[in-house]
């Protein structure tokens, strides 16, 4: 059956045709009017959604409220803005001078992040610390962070990493650790100039000020949450993995392999080998244990002798214990 049976080529081209700019944010048609719905409405809306991010999103803000009133000496507001993906290179390009940025070390994904504060960021922060209103002003002339503005960041961005990994912890089980700091954003690169990041942005409402910092993360990171709906998704994905894991494992020990033993062996130099005649005798000497192959992955040791008439090897240990498995002392073996 051909497709102009099921549709024909008019109604395809209406389900193709690009949605009219004016109904994107066009509300409720008036009453006895007809409303244009286009086919893939719904789809561009759960696309443009991240149920997993927005959750993450929506822990941190609660964590950060707890960790702005330890550096902010009370309650604050904290808003999340939404995510953006750009390119490192443009980002870095557009970041005020000086800019305190702090490497993030992320295992055991081994990628790094990064937490960015600008200068009005860092003189608000420390100046509330100190006992100040946050109203002030950086002088223009402040062209790098003096050694307690350093510190006090220091252990913000400490406390900042400890919200990251709770943040993430139903959904990742990641490492945050706090790595170097810089001013330059070439020193505190987290890809190349064309490679994406994600950019999640969070405000502290000061009086009627907003005062921001930004959590970047690889792309590579945060694309596969996307299409995770909740914790439980991830769970069912787990287990669902460990299953054929687990088949895998169970058809692979039913597999047959073919074993041979080499009896002995000797070393002979090549002119020896030249003159030997019909006749001539090689010694050698069987050893105590005779490996056992695979191919050419030894597996097993044992004794050579004889079973019910037939040339035998009795196994005493395995010669391998990274290939024969965690059975026979895998875990142990490292």
């Amino acid at each position: 059956m051909e497709h102009k049976d099921i549709i024909s080529e008019e109604e395809s081209a209406a389900l193709r045709e690009a949605v009219p700019p004016a109904a994107e944010g066009a509300g409720l048609a008036p009453a006895g009017q007809v409303q244009d719905l286009h086919a893939d409405h719904w789809e561009r809306i759960l696309a443009d959604r991240a149920p997993a991010l927005e959750s993450i999103a929506e822990r941190m803000v609660s964590l950060l409220k707890a960790t702005g009133r330890r550096f902010f000496r009370g309650p604050v507001d904290v808003v999340a803005h939404p995510l953006r993906s750009v390119r490192w290179g443009a980002y870095a390009r557009q970041l005020p001078a000086p800019c305190s940025l702090n490497v993030l070390d992320i295992r055991p994904a081994a990628l790094k992040g990064l937490l960015s504060f600008d200068p009005d960021f860092i003189f608000m922060l420390t100046d509330i610390f100190f006992g100040g209103d946050g109203k002030g002003r950086r002088p223009e002339d402040m062209t790098e962070f003096t050694p307690i503005e350093q510190r006090l960041t220091r252990k913000f961005v400490e406390a900042l990493v400890a919200d990251l990994k709770q943040a993430w912890k139903p959904f990742l089980d990641l490492e945050f650790s706090c790595g170097k700091s810089e001013t330059n954003p070439i020193f505190a690169a987290v890809g190349t100039s064309s490679e994406l990041v994600s950019v999640a942005r969070f405000g502290f409402l000061v009086g009627e000020t907003e005062h921001a910092f930004e959590v970047v993360l690889p792309a590579a990171l945060v694309e596969p949450l996307r299409g995770m709906r909740d914790t439980s998704q991830l769970e069912a994905t787990e287990g669902t993995a460990q299953k054929w894991r687990s088949r895998l494992r169970e058809d692979v020990q039913e597999a047959r392999v073919a074993l041979r033993a080499v009896l002995t062996g000797t070393e002979v130099n090549l002119r020896d080998i030249a003159l030997a005649r019909p006749g001539d005798v090689i010694y050698t000497e069987l050893p105590a244990s005779v490996v056992l192959y695979a191919g050419d992955q030894p597996l097993m040791e044992g004794t050579f002798g004889a079973c019910q008439g037939r040339n035998a090897v009795r196994i005493s240990k395995p010669a391998n214990r990274r290939i024969v498995g965690e059975q026979y002392g895998r875990a142990k073996d490292k």
